[in-house]
């Protein structure tokens, strides 16, 4: 019997490993299908916040293309703006570009008129200063304005200044009615020249190294004065510059002789003159007057000697 008991109790002592091998396996399988589960939950979540991300990051692209736009298109028109100032506007050139310089307190940037036409916009410094650099389609006048702006995206512009004239002008002087009026003969060691030219132009005398200038009036009249001479012929060259800064070289030269030792007739004959005709020096009158004296004494010796030769035949007889 006891043997029989023994035989049969142990297949029991058998179960319990298996028992708790099977709930062993069955927690690790719990244990996976958590974190399964778990890392499914993280997966979604990120998702949601990727997706959340994007969302944001079109609209701000959204946002931007539109705040670009607003600002390319016209801004709102706001009369307490303050209006800029223009300390600097190129008044006559003749370059190809006007210069535009001013002050522009509490704006962000500052828009250009040109003839009424919006052409140009700048942003305003950190010392509130803006500066403009306009290229011109050729000569003429430029009536030049600016106005102010401020706000972001949606801006605001303020009145427009006042319009100051700009003139461009790229054509020299002309030179069909230039006048010159000096002696050509002279005994000083200076002279002067004088005459008409295009109004408010720069005449320039030049030889060698010495120059002279001398500016037009409104109607063109000007004076150069103590141009020295050196002694035998002097010639000189001329030059126009106008108020834009285009120069012509006339081709008339200015042509005087000086002699120290000439005893000159009026200090010589002016250019351009009738006078030019008449004699020039004192020797030349002299030596008419001397030629004219010896036909008169000649004369008077021929009467006298015909008079004698009458008066002796009609004695004879």
């Amino acid at each position: 019997m006891s043997k029989s008991n023994k035989s049969s109790k142990s297949p029991k002592k058998t179960k319990k490993p298996l028992i708790a091998k099977k709930k062993k396996e069955k927690k690790e399988s719990m244990k996976e299908k958590l974190e399964i589960k778990q890392t499914n939950s993280n997966d979604k979540a990120s998702r949601i916040v990727g997706t959340i991300f994007i969302g944001l990051g079109i609209l701000l692209v959204a946002f931007g293309i539109y705040s670009f736009i607003k600002f390319k298109a016209e801004p709102t028109f706001n009369e307490a703006l303050e209006i800029p100032t223009m300390e600097y506007v190129t008044d006559l050139t003749n370059q190809t570009v006007i210069e535009v310089k001013g002050t522009a307190t509490n704006l962000d940037s500052v828009a250009l008129y040109v003839n009424d036409e919006r052409v140009d916009e700048t942003k305003v410094k950190k010392d509130d200063t803006y500066e403009f650099v306009y290229d011109v389609d050729g000569e003429g006048e430029y009536s030049i304005s600016v106005a102010g702006l401020k706000g972001f995206p949606f801006r605001e512009i303020g009145t427009r200044s006042a319009s100051v004239i700009a003139m461009v002008d790229m054509t020299a002087p002309s030179i069909d009615d230039v006048k010159l009026v000096y002696k050509e003969e002279t005994s000083n060691s200076t002279f002067k020249l004088s005459g008409t030219v295009e109004a408010n132009s720069v005449v320039k005398l030049t030889r060698g190294v010495n120059e002279y200038t001398a500016t037009a009036d409104e109607n063109g009249d000007f004076v150069i004065e103590g141009v020295a001479l050196d002694e035998g012929k002097n010639v000189f060259y001329i030059s126009l510059t106008d108020e834009a800064g285009n120069t012509v070289s006339l081709d008339e030269k200015v042509r005087i002789a000086y002699s120290p030792d000439a005893d000159l007739n009026g200090d010589g004959a002016v250019s351009g003159t009738t006078d030019d005709q008449l004699p020039q020096a004192d020797g030349d009158l002299d030596n008419l007057l001397i030629r004219n004296l010896m036909i008169i004494f000649g004369l008077a010796a021929l009467f006298v000697f015909s008079g004698s030769s009458i008066y002796a035949f009609n004695r004879k007889k």
